[in-house]
């Protein structure tokens, strides 16, 4: 099958590439524990050599939502300033994104190390800005490596399919690894390192309850996450369009009750990323949802409710918020395929998506 509708399954297995890779995140989880660990030593120096010196989080697509995380993280925990950017906004919005005396450490990250806005973007930092540049990937013999001043790889957290799930979570991990380290919390590096034990029973336990919500049928679906939360409720929501061809938005938690919730219906499926810190005024929000009609998956502490339209996943006990942020991912992810399943999906290949943009124009 070609063309448009190529994205429509017509075998018995659709999408099972991505199944694959959601459900072996372990393994990319354990890689990932091993790039912070090799690397941990020469992050420790390039983030000494100029500790105030502002950071800047590149990327495409899932990375730069990852990235939205990884910079609320940092200027929580180091207490400095980072932003997250796509990075056509460096290529065609420069000064806009980044005062014209200012000169960044750049972490860039991308799953392929060859997306032709990645590399023209850091290029033109590398140029006009003397920007030292960081690489976070999980390929190796990139144009990327070639570029950047240090490369961060992470073994065995590859994929196949277009749409990143194992990847995302594996960058995901060493982008917080790298946050821990500048922010000199050896604890919260020495916790990332013992989060693959908990992966697989972490898979194992949400994969029920998650395809009987799916089974339900929803139109769309809303993503809410606050604070370092925020970039994954963005992914999830990417996911949700690119797997199963489904609408889908994210928001802040407060932000979603002015305007958002006029379209909160019996269609509707709202999934809250919960935090520790602010838990109680996030779950009201959830529970207000309810109210009008809509129905709620809760990621977080789990909480008993009467409601059958009020579902909740507990996150692994005795983390702290850095050390949950991963454990989001496999569950948004495994909403999207059992969404695109349902469907009748191939999320293998999804409808207009390539697994990287090259741009001849940019290449030179």
């Amino acid at each position: 099958m070609t063309g448009q509708n190529a994205h429509i399954s017509t075998n018995q297995n659709p999408g099972i590439e991505t199944r694959s890779e959601i459900w072996s995140q372990p393994e990319s989880w354990l890689g990932a524990s091993d790039a912070i660990r090799n690397n941990a030593s020469r992050l420790a120096l390039f983030f000494s050599m100029d500790p105030a010196r502002p950071i800047a989080l590149l990327g495409c697509g899932s990375p730069y939502y990852m990235n939205l995380s990884s910079a609320a993280a940092y200027r929580a925990l180091a207490g400095r300033w980072a932003v997250a950017l796509p990075a056509s906004e460096v290529l065609y919005n420069l000064t806009a994104a980044i005062p014209a005396n200012v000169t960044p450490l750049v972490i860039a990250v991308s799953r392929s190390g060859e997306t032709s806005e990645l590399i023209a973007a850091c290029r033109k930092l590398k140029k006009e800005r003397g920007s030292p540049l960081i690489a976070i990937s999980v390929s190796q013999g990139t144009t990327l490596e070639k570029l950047v001043d240090f490369h961060v790889f992470i073994p065995d957290a590859g994929e196949k399919s277009v749409a990143q799930t194992r990847s995302f979570s594996a960058m995901l991990m060493a982008s917080l690894g790298a946050v821990s380290i500048a922010s000199h919390r050896k604890a919260l590096t020495d916790e990332l390192s013992q989060l693959p034990a908990q992966a697989s029973n972490y898979i194992g336990r949400i994969q029920s309850p998650l395809a009987e919500l799916i089974g339900r049928g929803f139109e769309r679906v809303f993503f809410l996450g606050s604070g370092m939360r925020y970039g994954l409720a963005n992914e999830g929501s990417l996911k949700m369009k690119e797997m199963s061809i489904t609408d889908a938005e994210p928001f802040h938690f407060m932000e979603f009750r002015h305007g958002p919730q006029s379209m909160v219906d019996s269609n509707t499926l709202i999934v809250g990323l919960l935090s520790q810190h602010a838990s109680d005024a996030e779950t009201q929000v959830l529970h207000d949802m309810v109210r009008l009609g809509g129905t709620v998956l809760a990621l977080g502490a789990a909480s008993p409710s009467v409601e059958d339209r009020y579902v909740s996943i507990a996150l692994p006990s005795g983390l702290s918020e850095l050390g949950t942020l991963p454990f989001y991912m496999p569950a948004l992810q495994m909403l999207a395929y059992n969404q695109a399943v349902r469907k009748g999906i191939n999320c293998d290949s999804p409808r207009n998506l390539h697994a990287w943009i090259k741009l001849p124009n940019l290449d030179a």
